[in-house]
């Protein structure tokens, strides 16, 4: 499903660069709905199903010329973003996770924790 809205996203991004802009919305009367829009240097495509899950991504072109993009879902389980500009936690070493638990030994021990 990402990849066939990353690729319907560079289908409205071509579109958008032949016309000034681009819009398309369907719904029904279950709660589904399917709306995609492109304006120069923007897009956006979003799915949703009778179920209320959502899948869609979007794009833009930043102040330096640079295409950003971003795909989520969102539904009973929270709205998730992923995507190149989406930070990812990142797991400490052994040395970071050890010298974190000294640290947090002394500032207990400072406050009588």
């Amino acid at each position: 499903m990402q990849i066939l809205l990353v690729l319907l996203l560079i289908v409205i991004n071509t579109s958008a660069k032949q016309e000034e802009g681009f819009v398309a919305v369907t719904q029904d009367t279950d709660g589904n709905y399917d709306f995609k829009y492109a304006v120069p240097g923007i897009t956006r495509a979003e799915n949703r199903d009778f179920l209320g899950n959502v899948v869609g991504a979007f794009s833009y072109v930043d102040t330096n010329g640079i295409l950003r993009e971003t795909q989520y879902t969102a539904g009973v389980d929270g709205y998730h973003a992923f995507g190149p500009d989406i930070p990812v936690p990142v797991e400490d070493t052994p040395d970071v996770a050890q010298a974190k638990l000294e640290h947090l030994s002394k500032l207990y021990a400072a406050y009588g924790i």
